[in-house]
């Protein structure tokens, strides 16, 4: 075995021990009205439930050992209710408190073959869905093939990262609670992919023994997938049994939602207590985000996590905390760049504006023509950092002395106001004519006009007020700017995916490129390289190719040698070797100014919730990778 293959090995052990090493000699304590269910024989002793005593995960509380009940009132805004998922984050990977690792989750451990190509995950023995049914792999065989691998259904397909080289992995069920995957190359990637988020996990989680009822393969009566998919809902679906800690029980379409414990759940405190500690979530839907500000301000919410996600509301949520009953906890948005503005290198339009926009010193020009103090002072009362666009500063990649030092040289690149460079700069490239207006013109006396998309993404009153500012800034370098409101509307994801954009606001946050590589590797269609992600993400057959020897060339293969590097240091030289492109050639985005904190209300005996987390990207699964299993409402 290779030494550092061997070291990823250990390290999985020994963290695998840490969760579960203090489960021996327990004895298992259940919330009370379990206690009930299980003396009425409605339910099976707690010991039965739980999966079998080495496999159960044992979770350290943030402050001290929770009292049991309660119901803890939260908020949405969208049938989808992300934010409550968010809440209920349990992959098989996961990442820890601090975000410094990926840690086992559903998966006790995971391996990976010498050469990189096969990775086996051995699940948790004995873990149920929270009907009481086992949980094995032949939910995940489910999934995969009559699923994800069925033409007839086209919603769940194979994922993203199930092709390697353009070939599609293949799935082997070696036993009840053992499956691995086998790729073309080597892919060290997975196992941090399946930690993304719900999203990346979600599509697996299929319990068969209840959604094949509603499977044309397994019922005849079923004609079609209609039924399915509307019964493969589980945060609306009282009849879909999960295996988060809690699962709902009632579901009032735009009104509200409850999720009651899962008294199946296979985690205990460090006491031997079955967790969650709180018996209820109730949830109300609410899509105006002054509504949800007013009802925080009376109280109204046991915790909000992303309720009221704007810091310009610190000051008054600060000032009412103790009429509201509440307290404030300031986490961390992580955005690199909010607001930041991405610069279309595939633009589809004409190709003078795309030479334009591909002009490594237009790009500096345009970063050095703002002003990003006055964008401080004047969106955030200062509460920022100006800087240039990058990923979050608290990402992994960036821990160590040289990867702090790759960070601030990227950070401060073009970030200096100086609109004189700025004019040398545009002066340089031959946009020297102007027109009557005193705006600069193209080269053969036309109308030069830059274009900004306002979207929603990143609270669009943020980008419209920082919108108006910095269309002042680069026209008093020549350059005429229109603003163009798409928030809300069909235009607003179309212009990206279609390639039409010149300039669009974004939030730029992100913890680790390799599961969430699209601000810096263009392997996505969704940031500054629309296209050439569209090539790459359909392996050739749509979009564009990346031009030999360019910048988004050279980055496509750093990402190739990165997925497949085993060693995690060596992962993060990549990522640095990354960045430095976007110092020589970039900014690709223009990032303004980030760093900003972010607002958690919880009630004054809501506890167990860590003084420091990350809200912004929501990849690396907070506030669920502090486990709010553990959250508790004091008496």
């Amino acid at each position: 075995m290779k030494p550092h293959i061997k070291l990823c090995f250990i390290g999985i052990l020994a963290l695998s021990i840490i969760l579960l090493g203090t489960t021996a000699g327990l004895a298992y304590n259940e919330a009370p009205m379990l206690s009930k269910l299980v003396k009425e024989g409605k339910l099976p002793p707690v010991e039965k439930r739980l999966p079998v005593k080495e496999d159960i995960m044992v979770v350290t509380p943030v402050e001290e050992i929770g009292q049991y009940g309660g119901t803890w009132r939260a908020v949405h805004w969208d049938p989808g209710m992300g934010n409550l998922k968010m809440i209920m984050y349990d992959p098989p990977v996961r990442w820890n408190r601090d975000y410094t690792a990926y840690v086992p989750g559903l998966a006790k451990k995971w391996e990976f073959s010498k050469d990189g190509k096969t990775i086996t995950f051995y699940f948790r023995k004995g873990v149920k869905w929270s009907d009481g049914h086992p949980f094995t792999t032949e939910d995940l065989k489910f999934w995969w093939e009559d699923l994800a691998l069925n033409e007839d259904y086209q919603v769940i397909r194979p994922p993203w990262w199930a092709y390697k080289n353009g070939k599609l992995m293949k799935v082997n069920f070696i036993d009840d609670y053992t499956v691995s995957f086998t790729f073309d190359a080597p892919n060290w990637n997975v196992p941090y992919v399946l930690a993304s988020g719900f999203w990346e996990w979600e599509p697996l989680m299929k319990p068969k023994h209840y959604l094949k009822q509603f499977h044309p393969k397994y019922n005849p009566k079923i004609k079609d997938w209609k039924t399915f998919q509307d019964k493969d809902q589980w945060w609306q679906n009282p009849e879909y049994p999960t295996l988060f800690a809690w699962h709902c029980v009632k579901y009032v379409p735009g009104e509200r939602v409850i999720f009651e414990r899962n008294p199946y759940y296979w985690k205990v405190d460090t006491k031997g207590n079955q967790l969650p500690y709180i018996d209820r979530i109730e949830s109300v839907e609410v899509t105006d985000p002054e509504v949800r500000l007013l009802q925080v301000l009376k109280g109204d919410y046991t915790a909000t996590f992303r309720g009221v996600d704007n810091p310009r509301n610190i000051p008054v949520l600060l000032e009412r905390q103790e009429a509201g009953g509440y307290r404030v906890i300031l986490w961390q948005n992580g955005a690199g760049g909010w607001p930041g503005i991405l610069v279309n290198q595939n633009y589809v339009g004409d190709k003078w504006m795309r030479d334009l926009l591909r002009n490594q010193k237009f790009r500096a020009a345009l970063s050095l023509a703002i002003d990003r103090n006055r964008v401080n002072e004047v969106i955030w009362n200062g509460m920022a950092t100006p800087r240039q666009g990058t990923i979050s500063k608290e990402s992994w990649h960036f821990r160590s002395p040289e990867g702090q030092k790759v960070y601030k040289e990227w950070a401060n690149n073009y970030a200096k106001y100086d609109p004189k460079e700025a004019n040398r700069l545009l002066d340089s490239i031959g946009l020297t004519k102007r027109d009557a207006q005193g705006f600069r013109t193209r080269p053969d006396g036309s109308k030069l006009e830059l274009v900004l998309d306002i979207t929603g993404w990143g609270i669009a009153e943020i980008n419209a007020e920082t919108g108006a500012l910095v269309k002042n800034f680069w026209e008093a370098v020549g350059l005429r700017t229109v603003l163009n409101a798409v928030q809300g509307t069909p235009e607003e994801g179309q212009r990206q995916t279609q390639s039409t954009y010149q300039f669009r606001f974004a939030h730029c946050a992100e913890m680790d490129l390799w599961t969430y590589p699209d601000w810096v590797f263009p392997v996505r269609d969704s940031r500054a390289w629309p296209k050439v992600g569209r090539w790459y993400m359909t392996g050739g057959e749509e979009g564009e190719a990346p031009e030999p020897g360019s910048p988004e060339e050279k980055l496509i293969k750093l990402y190739e040698k990165g997925i497949e590097e085993p060693n995690v240091e060596k992962r993060h030289r990549y990522v640095w070797d990354a960045i430095k492109i976007h110092i020589t050639d970039g900014p690709f985005y223009i990032g303004i100014t980030g760093d900003l904190p972010q607002p958690v209300i919880v009630k004054k005996n809501f506890r167990n919730v860590p003084d420091f987390g990350i809200l912004g990207p929501w990849a690396v699964g907070g506030p669920g990778n502090t486990n709010p299993e553990q959250y508790f409402i004091k008496q």
